[in-house]
Formats: C-alpha cells, sequence, structure tokens
C-alpha cells in the first residue's frame, strides 16, 4: 500500500520534473481538484493543466518533496507532504506543505485532491 503510493507520487514528481505536463496529468483522476494558495479551487484535467503552465511562467522549474506521512486503507489513500519549489537559477521559489488524496482506479494510485500550501506569511 504505502509503496504503490509511494511509487505514484514518485511517477508524478519526476513528470513535473522533466517537464512532462501530460504525464503529470496521467497521474490526476479525471475529476480531481488542485486547491492552490491564492486561487480558486482548480476542478478537472484542464484547470489542472492551466496551473502547470502557470507555474512554469512564474519560472518554476523543479519540486522537491519529501513524503511526511502516508495512510488510508483499501481503494482510498492519503500523502503528507512537504516541498520547495525552484526556479531555473536554482534559487528557493517557495517552501510549503500539502496533503494529497489517492484513489485507486483500475489498478492505478491516482491524484484526487492535491491542498497546497506555501509557509510564507501571508501578505499584510
Amino acid at each position: 500500500f504505502k509503496a504503490e503510493i509511494t511509487a505514484a507520487e514518485k511517477k508524478y514528481n519526476d513528470a513535473v520534473n522533466s517537464g512532462n505536463f501530460e504525464t503529470a496529468l496521467d497521474c490526476y483522476t479525471d475529476d480531481a481538484k488542485v486547491l492552490a494558495p491564492g486561487a480558486p479551487i482548480l476542478s478537472g484535467k484542464a484547470a489542472i493543466k492551466e496551473y502547470f503552465a502557470s507555474l512554469s511562467g512564474l519560472g518554476i522549474t523543479k519540486s522537491a518533496t519529501d513524503i511526511v506521512e502516508i495512510g488510508g486503507e483499501g481503494d482510498n489513500g492519503y500523502l503528507i507532504y512537504k516541498n520547495i519549489l525552484y526556479k531555473a537559477d536554482g534559487s528557493v521559489f517557495d517552501e510549503g506543505k500539502g496533503l494529497a488524496l489517492y484513489y485507486k482506479q483500475n489498478g492505478c494510485w491516482k491524484i484526487y485532491c492535491d491542498s497546497v500550501n506555501s509557509n510564507a506569511a501571508p501578505a499584510s
């Protein structure tokens, strides 16, 4: 169970870090949601694809993810993680954390909902 979700998360991160957004999108369920900082709920693969494009537009080229916890049972799992987003020059764009909900569909673990949070203090 944990090894399968870890492998699914690795596939997703490898795809994102190589700029292969089509493979990254395949890691989501068709009705997936992304809860990104400063944005409304992104729903569905088309909205998530636009989100990837917006990150690229900000100069973000890499995401380093550290898995903190994996749990769940049956065909439902979750993953709590810490991440760092990097710019092309290697500088840190942002550090944060998140919670990804995984569903097993047709034998494959896919992200249903990813709630991403920045560690940066809110603007005052």
